[in-house]
């Protein structure tokens, strides 16, 4: 489970990433893939994904996040989701929520640091990248978010696969879902709509 945090923070900080990132004005700079996905992401400021986590254990996860702004939700596969706002997390379970302190691995999430140059001078091609958790070859682009080298992996102009090294480890996460509108169904659970706060005990 800890393990698990540790990606769906840094999942967040490549959401995030893809927020903050700068995209190239100049009509004569090349088009990039990911500097699409990253337009897309800044013009509605809303990201919302499902992805499948490979390199953690036997059976791979499923996690859902999206962001909002500076709001997040995050579920790992768990009974329970996590929503960051306000400066405190809140875990909603069966129709309640119960508030906590902002988890230090999603504030460092929300404070990524990215290029401050524009993207297209960020960016590094690579034509045919393997995906060792799953064999494909596929092109790809790489940049680096908070240190750490992030490959987005296209199918077409689709992505198709993140990978990313979390405490060391070689995390890959096949993005069955990226869009730039988030779902009523979260966006309610970002805004606590139909939780009530567990009783004090």
């Amino acid at each position: 489970m800890k393990m698990l945090k540790k990606i769906a923070a840094a999942i967040m900080a490549v959401a995030m990433a893809t927020l903050m990132l700068t995209a190239c004005g100049e009509d004569s700079a090349p088009s990039y893939r990911l500097q699409k996905v990253v337009e897309a992401n800044q013009k509605s400021g809303k990201v919302y994904s499902e992805v499948v986590v490979y390199g953690v254990e036997a059976t791979p996860a499923t996690m859902k996040f999206a962001v909002d702004g500076e709001k997040m939700f995050v579920n790992m596969g768990t009974a329970y989701d996590m929503v960051v706002k306000d400066e405190a997390c809140y875990i909603l379970n069966q129709g309640y929520y119960k508030k906590m302190a902002k988890p230090t691995d999603l504030v460092s999430a929300g404070n990524a640091t990215v290029p401050s140059a524009d993207i297209v001078k960020s960016i590094k091609v690579i034509p045919e990248y393997k995906i060792e958790a799953t064999g494909e070859t596929m092109y790809a682009e790489s940049v680096m978010v908070d240190g750490q080298q992030v490959v987005y992996c296209f199918n077409g102009d689709k992505l198709a696969y993140i990978v990313e090294t979390v405490s060391g480890k070689t995390v890959t996460l096949k993005v069955n879902k990226w869009i730039n509108e988030i779902p009523e169904e979260i966006q309610n659970k970002i805004d606590l709509k139909g939780y009530k706060e567990y009783p004090q005990q």
